[in-house]
């Protein structure tokens, strides 16, 4: 999908159709030429209309070595007041001694954000300084310090990441990685995978199979007679499974609260180690045996080749979804009937989204119809099966699954 179509396929929820939107504290501005539609950035902010001329541009520094850690723009005491949002470069304060300095003051409200963007690209193009500023101007050659730190171990194939020290936590808070623990098999007895920080690069470790080894993994846990739990911080939890990684400072949060919660840490694996643990001692698994299964689902959908604006996403969404906005609202009223004829209508003007399969299945689970919940699920897979939706897959697999037993104690 083009820039263009990423940016705008949502726009049309909450945004309005001018040609100098600010979506997300990003300023696209679109002009057409002999070429077509080109994209552009404009300055990062939010344009309030306001008339006064007494805005400034400020910067956040520390004074034993001059590093920029935070760029903003207000009028008043904005410089100096508390920044709840900023609450990095908060603690950054309480950590050094540091200052504040203007880069230009009375300026209108219009030219202190295009000061504001050019500061940050200033930064982040000519020095090695780490801003704590969320949003990254679209021209920088760099991202901000929430990066992992170059110190960060690289990808390898079926090698367990680590949860890294992003730029900023290492340098100003003299945080490093952490190794995942060792696996133990007493640690497996009720696990929850987290699915947090999947990204690209996680193709490297699973070699675009991430599917399998989740597959593999929960059939060698339930074969044990493990159980695989929902909840994070349940009383029997025995161990995190991290199918990705994330920033170690996350890590520690989460282990606070398991202390707040449980009154221990929880032991924190990673699924390729858990993988490989469980290879190691119990081999491959003999392929069970397919319970054969009947599916015979009744609805009104139309076949996928007759979907309207199948090759058209942007209409199917502004076609489709309102029928399904509407149709949620009274699948969550318990219109249960009412709620799918609309999702159907969503679906056959051409709104693909995981949103409306997940509305479908959580319909025809209420009504115990596990035939169109399997088919319903069965399509999602299909449709979403290219791209980087494999968490997103897996949570229907794992539905489906519970379809299916289901289906078979309601035969019994």
């Amino acid at each position: 999908m083009s820039l263009f179509k990423k940016i705008f396929k949502s726009k049309k929820e909450k945004q309005s159709k001018s040609n100098n939107d600010l979506i997300g504290g990003l300023s696209i501005k679109l002009s057409t030429d002999e070429n077509g539609v080109s994209v552009t950035s404009s300055p990062i902010g939010t344009v309030t209309g306001s008339k006064h001329s007494d805005f400034y541009v400020y910067e956040w520094f520390i004074k034993d070595t001059g590093e920029v850690f935070y760029v903003g723009k207000g009028r008043g005491n904005r410089y100096k007041e508390y920044h709840a949002r900023a609450y990095i470069a908060e603690e950054i304060k309480k950590l050094f001694d540091t200052g504040s300095r203007f880069v230009a003051t009375d300026l209108t409200e219009i030219e202190a954000i295009e000061l504001e963007n050019e500061t940050m690209l200033r930064i982040l193009n000519e020095t090695n300084h780490r801003l704590t500023n969320r949003i990254t101007p679209l021209l920088a050659k760099r991202g901000n310090g929430y990066d992992r730190s170059p110190n960060t171990p690289t990808f390898e194939f079926e090698k367990a990441p680590v949860l890294y020290a992003t730029e900023i936590d290492e340098h100003y808070f003299g945080k490093s990685y952490r190794e995942f623990d060792k696996v133990t098999e007493e640690n497996l007895k009720a696990v929850m995978f987290i699915e947090r920080s999947i990204r690209n690069e996680i193709e490297t470790i699973y070699g675009g199979e991430l599917e399998r080894y989740i597959d593999e993994t929960k059939q060698l846990l339930n074969k044990l007679g493990n159980r695989v739990l929902k909840t994070q911080f349940a009383k029997s939890i025995t161990a995190w499974i991290y199918i990705g990684d994330d920033d170690v400072k996350n890590y520690e949060i989460d282990q606070g609260k398991a202390i707040e919660r449980l009154g221990r840490e929880v032991p924190t694996f990673h699924l390729i180690d858990v993988w490989k643990f469980l290879k190691d001692r119990y081999g491959d698994l003999e392929n069970p045996e397919v319970k054969k299964i009947e599916i015979n689902p009744y609805h009104n959908r139309v076949p996928i080749n007759e979907i309207k604006n199948f090759d058209n996403w942007e209409k199917g969404f502004d076609e489709g979804m309102p029928y399904w906005e509407d149709g949620d609202a009274e699948r969550k009223k318990g219109n249960i009937e009412k709620a799918i004829s609309l999702f159907d209508k969503a679906r056959y003007y051409g709104y693909e989204a995981p949103a409306l399969y997940n509305s479908y299945a959580m319909a025809y689970r209420k009504l115990k119809d596990y035939d169109n919940e399997i088919a319903i699920l069965d399509e999602a897979i299909k449709r979403f099966s290219e791209g980087n939706n494999e968490i997103v897959i897996q949570k229907w697999k794992d539905r489906r699954d519970r379809s299916i037993e289901l289906k078979m104690k309601n035969k019994l």
